[in-house]
């Protein structure tokens, strides 16, 4: 009857799964792009709002934003050229949270422990200038998924290496099909990035890579993103990996309603996930910062939040003490989810409680029986009888 139960509840569980209607398009508005030009516009129509989410490659910077607005609101985009100059709510956004990679960081790790630390030599490598090529993509209305790439140059315009992005929207809650199998929700988009065979600098015999992610939010310019390392038992998911990292905006800390970040603190040196192929990820503290110029967070957001707005970064470096550096494997990748709302939190799947329940039923019924046995078998034995011999003789 338990089992029955469980059943009947997972079923139940993915029958209400779809959280939101979702509907999206590359280059909304442009008929002149081209497929070196990429912006998608993900419309996220809920029971009581909508989340209106911008993927931007336009500008270099892979960006990523959260507009929050009413059931019936519209975003309208107006182009020049294939460069996108405005963007146009219906209505204001009651919230708003944007993420972005701007910046990577090449290290010459001395100390040989993988964290980042500016006192080391290193070079910074603005993101602004790469033109990204689409790979792959996947826009219905169960799934927005873009895979894009785009080549690193040095300082003497030589070819160096190449970054991937994948950027991912499911409209339900559920584990990531890659490692580290992160949850995603209605609300959230996955975020991978992978960094491939670049090549170290001159005079660099220990080189290790970084990124620099920033973080935008309509929340006083004052105020502070906050960073909790939540610990967790239940490593199912992601083996050996007990942690999760979530970064909440302060209207998320103050009023669980907010944008956040959540991932786990490994990154992986081979494009094979694996727990042998597992790395250790750092993340430093956060440090303020202002939007750039030319970027499209600084045309979205010069419209809506004058007034306030907090802009903070923080770096995720990896790798780990005796590894060979980033050239032992040239490869490093790395995950994150990018929400509004709260952020999901890890439950025991029905796999496990079925384990579990077996694990413990069986015992449980086969000590039952036994007592039931001996019980019978008592029983079913007739009354042995005592008998008292008087040995006493007058």
């Amino acid at each position: 009857m338990k089992l029955q139960t469980l059943l009947i509840m997972a079923l139940l569980s993915l029958a209400v799964a779809h959280d939101r209607k979702i509907s999206s398009v590359i280059n909304p508005g442009c008929p002149q792009c081209s497929d070196n030009t990429t912006l998608v516009y993900v419309k996220c129509e809920g029971a009581s709002d909508t989340i209106h989410q911008i993927w931007d490659f336009t500008r270099g910077i892979p960006t990523v934003i959260f507009a929050v607005a009413g059931l019936n609101s519209t975003l309208t985009i107006t182009w020049v050229l294939e460069d996108p100059k405005t963007f146009e709510l219906s209505e204001a956004p009651s919230y708003s949270f944007a993420v972005a990679l701007d910046k990577l960081y090449e290290y010459n790790d001395l100390d040989d422990n993988g964290h980042y630390d500016p006192k080391l030599p290193h070079h910074i490598y603005d993101l602004d200038h790469l033109t990204w090529h689409r790979n792959e993509s996947n826009i219905t209305d169960k799934e927005a998924m873009v895979r894009l790439y785009a080549n690193l140059y040095n300082e003497n315009t030589a070819d160096f290496g190449t970054i991937w992005i994948k950027l991912d929207l499911l409209p339900y809650k559920d584990y990531a099909a890659e490692l580290p199998h992160l949850i995603h929700t209605a609300n959230s988009t996955l975020f991978d990035v992978s960094l491939a065979n670049l090549s170290r600098s001159c005079g660099y015999n220990a080189s290790r890579y970084a990124l620099r992610l920033l973080l935008a939010s309509t929340d006083a310019a004052s105020q502070t993103m906050h960073l909790t390392v939540r610990k967790s038992l239940d490593d199912e998911h992601t083996p050996g990996v007990f942690e999760v990292i979530e970064i909440k905006t302060p209207a998320l800390y103050d009023e669980e309603v907010g944008g956040y970040l959540q991932f786990r603190p490994v990154g992986y040196v081979q494009p094979e996930r694996g727990v042998a192929s597992s790395t250790v990820a750092h993340f430093s503290y956060f440090n303020r910062t202002n939007l750039a110029s030319n970027s499209t967070l600084k045309r979205f957001y010069d419209e809506y939040a004058k007034a306030k707005l907090l802009v903070q970064t923080m770096v995720v470096s990896f790798g780990e003490g005796g590894d060979g550096y980033y050239a032992q494997h040239n490869y490093t990748a790395w995950s994150f989810a990018a929400g509004y709302g709260l952020p999901p939190a890890e439950s025991v799947s029905w796999f496990v409680v079925l384990v579990l329940s077996l694990g413990l039923g069986v015992p449980v019924m086969m000590t039952s029986l036994c007592v039931a046995f001996a019980m019978v078998r008592r029983r079913g034995q007739p009354a042995s009888r005592i008998r008292f011999d008087n040995e006493d003789d007058d």
